[in-house]
Formats: C-alpha cells, sequence, structure tokens
C-alpha cells in the first residue's frame, strides 16, 4: 500500500532596509531536529496551501506577513519514510518578533551568504536562492529544459509520430527525473504535445500536484526566432520544460553562438536537464545538468 502524502506550507520569509548586507531571511532552528530551516506546517483540514503558509509561519515566528510570490513545491521523505510534499511563498515581514515555541527554539535573520552556511538542506538553500533573484529582478526565471526519454526508433513506429510513446527505459527515465526534480522547486510543468514528452513529466506532476500544460510551441517543429519569442513571453517562475532535440539543440546552438555563459557540455541526450537562467525574457546563463539517470546527483 503506497504510503499517504504528508501535506504542507511555508515560506521564505524576508524584510529588506536592514544593514547593507541586502535582503535578510529568516530561519528557524527546530530543537526536536537539530536542524535550520525555512518555516513551515501540515495543513489543517479544510485549509489551502497558501493559508496554511500563513499560518504556520505566523505560529512558528510570531511574524505576521503578506504573502507574494509562489515559489515552488517540493517533495522529499520524512524521517518515517513517508513522502511529504510542501509548497512555499515568498512572506514579506509586516510585524511581530519571535517568541520561542514547542516547535520552534531559535530563529535568525541572515543574508544570503549566511543562509547558505547556515541552512541544514539543500532544499531550503534553493528556495532562498530563488527568493533572492526574484528580489533583485522580479523577472527572473528559472527552466528546467528536459529532453524527454527513450521512445524507440522512429522509424519503427506504425503510427502518428506524436503518439510515440516512451519505452521501459523511457519510462524509467521518467521516474528518475522525478525523483531528481522533485528535490527543488517547481512552480510549473509544461511540455509538448506528443505523448512521449508528456509521459517524461507525468511522474513528477503526479507527485508536486502540478498539471501538465501541453503547448504546441514546445513541439520539434521550430524555428529559433521562435524560440527567442516563446521564452521573451514566460513570467517569472521555475519552469520544466519537456521537448525534443530538435527544440532544445537550435537554443542551445544560439546561446553560445552569441556568447552566453554556459557550462558544461554541449549535448543534450534523451532524458537530459539543461537548466537556464533568465532575467528580462531572456537567457542570462545556463548549464548542462546532466541525464535524469544520475538520480544521486544534486544541481
Amino acid at each position: 500500500m503506497a504510503k499517504r502524502t504528508v501535506l504542507a506550507a511555508g515560506g521564505v520569509v524576508y524584510r529588506e532596509g536592514f544593514g547593507n548586507t541586502g535582503p535578510q531571511f529568516l530561519l528557524v532552528h527546530r530543537n526536536r531536529y537539530h536542524d535550520w530551516s525555512l518555516p513551515k506546517g501540515k495543513l489543517n483540514r479544510g485549509e489551502t496551501f497558501e493559508e496554511a503558509a500563513g499560518r504556520e509561519v505566523l505560529e512558528e515566528t510570531g511574524i505576521k506577513c503578506k504573502i507574494g510570490q509562489f515559489l515552488g513545491g517540493v517533495m522529499y521523505p520524512t524521517q518515517r519514510d513517508r513522502p511529504k510534499l510542501v509548497k512555499y511563498w515568498m512572506l514579506e515581514s509586516i510585524k511581530g518578533s519571535f517568541v520561542p515555541n514547542l516547535e520552534v527554539d531559535k530563529a535568525e535573520w541572515v543574508g544570503i551568504n549566511g543562509a547558505r552556511a547556515l541552512l541544514t538542506y539543500n532544499r531550503d538553500a534553493r528556495l532562498i536562492e530563488r527568493a533572492y533573484n526574484l528580489l533583485d529582478n522580479p523577472t527572473s526565471t528559472r527552466l528546467y529544459v528536459v529532453h524527454h526519454g527513450n521512445a524507440g526508433v522512429r522509424s519503427k513506429w506504425k503510427g502518428p509520430d506524436k503518439k510515440r510513446p516512451l519505452t521501459d527505459k523511457g519510462r524509467e527515465q521518467a521516474n528518475l527525473l522525478a525523483d531528481f526534480m522533485a528535490r527543488h522547486p517547481v512552480t510549473e510543468i509544461r511540455s509538448s504535445p506528443s505523448l512521449r514528452c508528456v509521459q517524461m513529466v507525468e511522474p513528477l506532476a503526479k507527485r508536486l500536484s502540478i498539471e501538465v500544460t501541453v503547448n504546441k510551441k514546445l513541439r520539434d517543429t521550430t524555428t529559433v526566432e521562435s524560440i527567442r519569442k516563446y521564452l521573451r513571453g514566460l513570467g517569472p517562475g521555475a519552469l520544466v520544460l519537456a521537448t525534443h532535440k530538435d527544440w532544445i539543440g537550435p537554443l542551445i546552438k544560439d546561446l553560445d553562438a552569441h556568447g552566453v555563459p554556459l557550462r558544461g557540455s554541449r549535448q543534450w541526450p534523451k532524458g537530459s536537464i539543461w537548466v537556464l537562467d533568465l532575467a528580462d525574457g531572456k537567457v542570462r546563463a545556463g548549464y548542462f545538468a546532466g541525464k535524469s539517470v544520475i538520480s544521486a546527483t544534486e544541481l
């Protein structure tokens, strides 16, 4: 029997205008777990994720906040090995002060470098980085561009190409992608209409309770200019895009030709991920994160 998912919500609590460190972020220490993390807690019956985020932060920190940008959901196992889904928002501190309580015995306001040093979990550090980038530039976007997994040989498939499904190996790649990406904040999941692309991100979408949005602009017949136009139209967020080599290849070659800083090898094999950071609709930097089958690797 599958274990029931624990549903929770929390936030990256921030304040500006204190000292010369830039924005400051509130981290909490839980004596029960001996860790430094972001404030969060389980949903009450009938409560939305967003409502729970504000309530839990107030209960754990004593600080009332204004709810802002949705930062995404992450999933990880609890100490009892139950899957836990937590959705996070940016929360601007409005009033109040910390008082130790049963859940949290200490809290610290720190700058971005202090947060990186103090946080116990990589998933929390990624959320802080995401919030920091949005405060620096509200158009900040992170893309995880995924090449669909193995779908056999096109010439041997008898039906319409857009209905060609993933093979067993491809489905394994899709599950490993879900293992990998569930530890990173994701706000949206988009896919080419091709079945193999949709299937590639379905396991991740199920874990994060996010619907897959099908978009014809991610299909394999496209041009560099249409790709540029598509990227310019993206709003802020952390998006997973499932697409084809004929979409990813021209994009990476175009970025390379225009001197955009790119790290890693220039390849895009099936089941692989390119991570791209955008601001003002343009890619500013990126790197090849490898194949999804390397599930233990952290971005």
